[in-house]
Order: structure tokens, then sequence, then C-alpha cells
């Protein structure tokens, strides 16, 4: 016999359904104004569904911009980015939670200071700085401003993840016959592979959406960046939003499928990490 549907579990799918809604509807909207033609984006009023829906627009950005290689020049920056983020933040993270020291409070608070500063007061400074040493127009250059940015949220998070890992297990490790660079690797970064996943995560989707600094840094259109390469799709007296469209969604896709993948570890690294951090 079926158990009568109670009013608390409708209410509980209405709660989940209609944040969902409104969340992927923008989502929703942007693949539907990709894939209509021109003639019925501006239609009163508006239809959210077409017969007429085909990929033309995609083709169009693919053969008219270059935006394969405003892709590859993302991806290169957004990994190079995570990889030196990671690197140095969980160095960073390690020393502050295994060694004692004073400054510890204050240590934590610079990061978090320093994270709270808006980009914008920075921008002059380091153009000066990067033009002064000859880097515009490189990966190294949207690599280490990209790292400078990401490195204290991410030291911080993980600096929550490696607090939970009691010093005894490397400590254990090191009366065994391993060495501190042993022991670190072997046995903490392991058991903190959770905390580390979400802040790659983390890392990986701020580089691959930051414009600002893609905008200041670069000037040559071959060493463009997927955000300011789309921003160039809109014309002076014209927009084609069905092609700007058709770019936003082939930017978004890989975000999309690394979220999809990794969501499991993103939620649980915020919740331990930064919430216990």
């Amino acid at each position: 016999m079926r158990s009568p549907i109670r009013l608390e579990h409708v209410l509980r799918y209405l709660v989940l359904i209609v944040p969902l809604v409104v969340m992927l509807f923008p989502l929703y909207w942007m693949v539907n104004t990709s894939l209509k033609p021109a003639s019925e984006i501006f239609l009163d009023p508006p239809t959210f569904y077409s017969w007429n829906w085909s990929f033309d627009a995609y083709a169009s950005v693919l053969e008219t911009r270059p935006i394969l290689r405003y892709f590859v020049n993302s991806l290169v920056v957004a990994t190079g980015t995570t990889v030196l983020a990671l690197a140095l933040a969980t160095l960073a993270a390690y020393g502050i939670t295994r060694f004692r020291m004073r400054i510890e409070p204050l240590v934590i608070i610079a990061l978090l200071f320093v994270k709270m500063l808006p980009e914008a007061l920075l921008v002059v400074p380091y153009f000066k700085l990067i033009s002064d040493v000859g880097m515009l127009d490189t990966y190294a250059a949207l690599i280490a401003v990209y790292t400078s940015f990401a490195l204290p949220l991410a030291t911080w998070m993980l600096v929550g993840f490696f607090r939970q890992i009691p010093k005894e297990i490397d400590e254990a490790a090191m009366m065994d016959g391993a060495n501190r660079l042993q022991a670190f690797v072997r046995i903490v970064l392991p058991l903190a592979k959770t905390g580390i996943a979400a802040v790659a995560m983390f890392t990986f989707l701020t580089a691959w959406n930051a414009f600002i600094w893609a905008l200041v840094l670069v000037t040559e259109p071959d060493m463009y960046l997927l955000p300011v390469g789309i921003a160039t799709l809109m014309g002076e007296y014209q927009v084609e939003w069905n092609e700007l469209m058709a770019a936003a969604v082939i930017a978004v896709v890989p975000v999309l499928i690394i979220f999809s993948l990794l969501e499991r570890h993103l939620v649980a690294g915020i919740t331990a990490g930064a919430v216990k951090g």
C-alpha cells in the first residue's frame, strides 16, 4: 500500500526546485539565445523555445574568431595558476599548522586582509611592475598575478584542513624513518586530498573567469583569454547576441564539466576547511 504524499514532502521539494529553476534559467536562456536565428532574438513577447534552433552561431564564431586560441590561453593560465598556487599554499598551510608561531593569528588575519583588498587598487602598480620587467603579453605574468590573488584564500582554506590532521601522524612517520618532506608528501597530502581538490577547483575557476588582469596585462590579440576574447564580440554599433551567447556557452562548458566531476570535493572542502579554519 502506497503511503500518502505529505504536504511537508511537497513543500520540501518546492523549496529545492524553485531555487534550482531560478539558478538554471539564465544558463538555459543563454543556450536558447545561442541556438536562435538572429531574427527571433528580439521578438516581443520573447520565445522560450524556437523551432528554428541551429548551430549556425557556433559555426560562425569558430570560423570568424580565434575562440579556440582564447580557450587554450585561458586553459594554460588557469592550469598554471592552480598548480603554482597549490604548491605554495600547501607548503604554507603545513608550516602554519605544524610549527608553533606566536604570530600565527596575525598571519591568518593578514591572509584575509590581503584577500579583501580590491583588485582595482593594484592595477597600476602591477601593470608598471610587469611592464618594467618586460613581461606584458606573457603567460608567466598572468599566472604570477593570478597566483598572488589566489594564494591567500587557498592557504587559509588549507590551514583548516591541515589542522584536522593530527600532528602525531606525521610525527609517527618520522619516527619510522621518514623525513619532514616525506611525511608531508606521503602522509599529510593524501589525507588532505579532499581539501586540496576543493581549493584546486576554486582556484581554477577563479583564474578561468578573471577579466580585469587579462584586459590590463595583455595587448596582443593572440594572447587574449576567453573573457576578453568574448568581450571583443561586442561591436561598437551592433551586437550579434546569438554569437556572443555561443561563445559564452563554449566558455562555460569546461566549468560545468569540472564542477560536475568535483562538486562533492568542493562542498566538503568549503564546509570542513573554511568553517573549521
